[in-house]
């Protein structure tokens, strides 16, 4: 079942934790990485999980019972391969110039059937959208990506990129197939306000028009379907009108390690929260 939330916390670590409470964290070994200040590894830590935190500036990390790595999203994790159970990839993935690098990452260092948890500020909502078309910046309040509001150096060279490589749930979803994982959950945020009235405007020809696009790219590729392969085109449309990439204020994205066989097979699956 889809749920949206009209009220509610807006702060990305309350929602995400509304996510990951569900899960037993006992003994389990979880890398958090960026880990910023610490929050979600206390989290973590509290449920009996074997936290390994990783920042690419761990001297803001606050959690004491643990000391957080110096790493880099944009290098090679400095782990063997399936080495954690799970993974949270939080406000991470839009400030990083190679994306399929780092989602390649976190798929190795992931046992077969491990989760990723990844968070992003939702560049598909109908407010994102709208900006743009405006003006190709993230709300309508913002400029766009620019070099002196968006890119910030820090200690021995080190620099940090703000939202210059912001992403949607489409390009988002094939990066993280060709990476090895599935979409095993779209989880709620609060209502963005102004998406949820653009979606009164712009809802009736969104429908009208993915199912024109969706009937004709049927038609284009029919030729090469194998074994129900138009189900991809069907996940895509589910995602094109699910309520949360619509209207949320943010993405969470549950992510399972697939096999290689469940990798390339075109089979459905459930998209929407459960």
């Amino acid at each position: 079942m889809n749920r949206i939330y009209l009220f509610g916390s807006k702060e990305i670590k309350d929602l995400l934790f509304r996510v990951i409470k569900k899960h037993n964290w006992k003994d389990k070994k979880v890398l958090d990485f960026p880990a910023g200040s610490g929050v979600t590894s206390t989290f973590l830590l509290d449920k009996g999980a074997q936290v390994t935190a990783v920042d690419i500036f761990p001297e803001f990390f606050k959690e004491k019972r643990i000391t957080c790595q110096l790493g880099d999203l944009q290098q090679r994790f400095s782990f063997p391969d399936k080495e954690f159970d799970a993974a949270i990839f939080q406000e991470g993935i839009e400030h990083l110039p190679n994306q399929f690098f780092a989602l390649q990452e976190f798929s190795r260092i992931l046992k077969q059937e491990g989760r990723l948890f990844l968070t992003t500020p939702n560049y598909s909502n109908l407010r994102s959208r709208w900006a743009y078309l405006l003006f190709e910046a993230e709300t309508p309040k913002m400029m766009p990506p620019n070099e002196l509001e968006s890119v910030w150096h820090g200690k021995e060279g080190r620099i940090y990129y703000g939202h210059i490589f912001s992403t949607g749930i489409m390009r988002l979803r094939l990066l993280a197939h060709l990476a090895g994982f599935k979409i095993e959950g779209i989880h709620p945020s609060r209502i963005n306000l102004s998406s949820l009235l653009l979606g009164f405007l712009f809802f009736p020809f969104i429908v009208m028009t993915s199912f024109l696009v969706f009937r004709r790219a049927l038609r284009k590729n029919s030729k090469n379907f194998q074994d129900g392969g138009s189900r991809i085109f069907k996940e895509l449309l589910e995602l094109n009108f699910h309520p949360n990439i619509l209207l949320g204020g943010h993405l969470i994205i549950e992510f399972r390690k697939s096999s290689g066989k469940d990798l390339y097979e075109t089979r459905s699956h459930e998209i929407c929260e459960t």
